[in-house]
């Protein structure tokens, strides 16, 4: 593999990777590119046989020039980290098949009552569809810890109702529809990421939801105009174990009589720490799902 393409606009870099070693370097790659996808070697090759924690990812980029370097610094960090020649493969592309193989990446499939597609995918659609096209990692449905909060989620409509919702940390907007299409609510998703913001708008207007889905940007419940968000009847966050545990507080104070709470993007090893900060609170385990290393958990008042 050589990371010379005179004169190509558009490329595509894809390695196989361990979720540790992907999770060390995502920000360091993202540094380099317009896209990342990235899927279990699973999701992509369900013949294949292999460890639920290798991933297979995309990177992508565009608007390259001869003297480009990020391919060459995308190769060095991915050399440097441990991935085998064999594991990369760059391979440059048209302006259509960037769009096409960045889309392909993300084939239809199903959560729990849910169905999650691209818009480019022509399959029947059904209430819980949700439309979450590729873009640049936020979110695409695949990851456990979002599959979690989706399947809590769906738990919870089924025993009761809510109108109002805060979705911490949205991301791709994801949950935010997802939540939008399981009760008649108003839901407000905040993200600090600025980045974050135009794409989990971009999901609510595929999604046909701008009427009851905001999203604004926000650092954890104060949003950046220093307004707060109110109360709601539930809340969902998927983030990390660390940054959760220390706004359990802040979710008892923005939380409505009965209210739940839906937690995800923790390690099966920080459960505790994060069901202790929430019993200081008094709220209390309901539900828990666990994939993978992930849990999700579901806390009640």
């Amino acid at each position: 593999m050589s990371a010379s393409h005179g004169g190509v606009e558009n490329w595509r870099l894809t390695a196989t990777l361990s979720r540790s070693a992907f999770e060390a370097l995502e920000a360091a790659l993202a540094d380099h590119v317009d896209a990342v996808v990235a899927e279990t070697v699973a999701a992509v090759r369900p013949a294949q046989d292999s460890p639920e924690d290798r991933l297979h990812v995309a990177l992508f980029g565009t608007g390259a020039t001869e003297d480009d370097p990020r391919p060459a610094r995308l190769l060095e960090l991915l050399r440097d980290a441990g991935v085998a020649h064999e594991a990369m493969n760059f391979k440059a592309v048209g302006s259509a098949d960037w769009a096409a193989r960045s889309l392909a990446s993300f084939p239809p499939f199903a959560v729990g009552r849910f169905m999650l597609r691209g818009a480019h995918e022509a399959v029947p659609h059904r209430r819980y569809t949700l439309i979450v096209d590729a873009g640049p990692a936020f979110g695409s449905g695949r990851h456990e810890t979002t599959q979690g909060c989706l399947l809590a989620l769906d738990w919870l409509a089924r025993r009761r109702r809510v109108r109002r919702v805060l979705d911490i940390g949205t991301g791709s907007g994801i949950l935010a529809v997802a939540a939008a299409r399981l009760w008649p609510a108003r839901v407000l998703a905040l993200d600090s990421d600025p980045m974050a913001v135009p794409a989990a708008r971009e999901t609510v207007r595929r999604n046909a939801l701008f009427h009851r889905v905001t999203v604004i940007q926000g650092e954890g419940f104060r949003l950046h105009s220093g307004v707060r968000p109110g109360r709601a009847d539930l809340i969902c966050a998927n983030i990390r174990a660390k940054p959760i545990a220390a706004m359990a507080p802040a979710f008892t104070r923005h939380l409505g009589p009965g209210g739940a709470v839906v937690l995800s993007g923790l390690l099966l090893g920080e459960e505790p720490l994060v069901l202790a900060a929430f019993r200081a609170v008094r709220l209390r385990l309901r539900h828990r799902i666990r994939s993978g290393d992930w849990a999700t958990l579901i806390l009640t008042r």
